[in-house]
C-alpha cells in the first residue's frame, strides 16, 4: 500500500471554505435525488449517543454516481450499469447479491485499465466498487497513485470517504478540502462530503468545525434526518440547546419513529426553556 504523508490541516482555513461554500449552496437549487450515504461507524467522544444511520436515511441511487462522461464502448457502459445495480441491491439489502455484482463490475473495469492508466472516469468507477465492497485500503492505495497523475475531485472524494472510514480523520479533512476546491458548484456529492466532515470534526472534537459542516450538508441536502439528528447533536455539546432541539425536531419531522432524536429533544427541551 502506497503511503501518503500526512499534512496538517488548516482547521481555520477549512472552516472558512465551508463557511463561503455554505452561503453558496444555500443559494444554489439541488432538485437532483440525492446518492445514498454509506453506513457510517462514527463514534462520539462525549455523553451525546451517536447512533449508526439506520436504513431508512437512505435516498434513491442516483446513477451519476457512477463517473461521467464515460469512456467509449459497450464494456465500459456494462460495468457502470453493474454498479448501478449493485447500488440498487444494497439499498435494498441484498447485500450478498450487491457484493457479487460489484465484484463483477469491478472486474470488468480492471480488465479496461492498462498498466498505469490515467483515465479518471475508469479509476473513479474502480474506486467506487471498491470502496461498496469496503475495501477502504486498496482504494486508498489507487487513488493516491490515480493522483499523482491527473486531479480528479472524484477520485479525491472517495479517497477521502474511504480515509474516514479507516479513521484517518485528518488526511480524510485533508482530501475533502482538496475535493471542494475542485469540484464544480453542484457536484451531487458534495452534500454527503459535508456530512463526512462534520463527522471527522466530532471524532478530533472540534464541535464548532462540526457544527458548520453538518450546518452545510443540511443546506444543501434537507431531506436527510440523520444529519439533522447528528447537528442537533453538535449543537447540543455547543450548548446551544434551542437550536439543538430544532435540529432534533427536524430529524423528526422527516423520521418520526427515530428514537435517538426523540431522546436528544427531550435531554434539551427544559434546557431551552421549552
Amino acid at each position: 500500500m502506497v503511503t501518503q504523508r500526512r499534512r496538517r490541516v488548516l482547521p481555520l482555513k477549512f472552516m472558512l471554505l465551508c463557511l463561503a461554500l455554505a452561503f453558496a449552496a444555500a443559494s444554489a437549487s439541488y432538485g437532483q435525488d440525492r446518492p445514498d450515504l454509506p453506513e457510517t461507524s462514527a463514534t462520539s467522544t462525549t455523553t451525546i449517543t451517536t447512533a449508526t444511520k439506520p436504513a431508512a436515511a437512505t435516498a434513491t441511487p442516483n446513477p451519476a454516481t457512477a463517473p461521467k462522461p464515460a469512456p467509449s464502448g459497450p464494456s465500459y457502459q456494462t460495468a457502470a450499469q453493474l454498479y448501478q445495480r449493485g447500488r440498487q441491491l444494497q439499498i435494498a439489502g441484498r447485500e450478498a447479491e450487491a457484493d457479487k455484482v460489484f465484484s463483477s463490475s469491478l472486474a470488468m473495469i480492471e480488465k479496461l485499465l492498462p498498466p498505469d492508466s490515467a483515465n479518471p472516469d475508469l479509476i473513479s468507477l474502480q474506486c467506487w466498487n471498491l470502496f461498496r465492497l469496503a475495501r477502504h485500503k486498496d482504494v486508498v492505495t489507487v487513488g493516491q497513485k490515480a493522483l499523482q497523475t491527473v486531479k480528479d475531485f472524484r477520485v479525491m472524494e472517495t479517497m477521502a470517504e474511504s480515509l474516514y472510514f479507516l479513521e484517518r480523520n485528518e488526511e480524510a479533512l485533508q482530501y475533502f478540502a482538496n475535493y471542494f476546491e475542485l469540484a464544480p458548484e453542484r457536484e451531487e456529492r458534495k452534500s454527503s462530503a459535508y456530512y463526512y466532515v462534520g463527522e471527522c470534526y466530532m471524532r478530533l472534537k472540534k464541535y464548532e468545525h462540526a457544527d458548520i459542516a453538518f450546518s452545510t450538508a443540511v443546506a444543501i441536502e434537507k431531506n436527510m434526518y440523520y444529519w439533522w439528528y447528528r447537528l442537533g447533536a453538535a449543537k447540543e455539546i455547543l450548548s446551544q440547546y434551542k437550536r439543538a432541539y430544532d435540529a432534533y425536531g427536524k430529524a423528526l419531522e422527516l423520521n418520526a419513529g427515530f428514537q435517538f432524536a426523540r431522546d436528544g429533544r427531550a435531554r434539551v427541551k427544559a434546557k431551552a426553556g421549552l
